[in-house]
């Protein structure tokens, strides 16, 4: 049921904030790792502006058990930027 309340919105294409659910899900159900790279990077140009610093963390600590082979330079890099402008 958590599944599917997290899912709505994404199907929809609406997303306003940092919910990190919504990047999970991306990251778990896209099994071709250039797509994962791809719709990953497009929701952190979304949304990651919108991510407290605590939230970037949680999310940057977890992108090699998320991503698997598609973490990269790319997507750290993206985050940590977002987390550097909250200082």
């Amino acid at each position: 049921m958590r599944w599917l309340i997290l899912l709505i919105p994404l199907l929809l294409g609406v997303s306003t904030s940092c919910n990190i659910g919504e990047f999970k899900i991306l990251a778990l159900t896209t099994h071709d790792p250039s797509k994962r790279k791809e719709v990953t990077l497009d929701w952190l140009k979304k949304n990651g502006e919108q991510c407290s610093k605590e939230q970037l963390t949680g999310l940057f600590n977890a992108l090699p058990e998320w991503l698997g082979t598609a973490d990269n330079f790319e997507i750290r890099g993206l985050i940590h930027e977002f987390y550097r402008s909250k200082e």
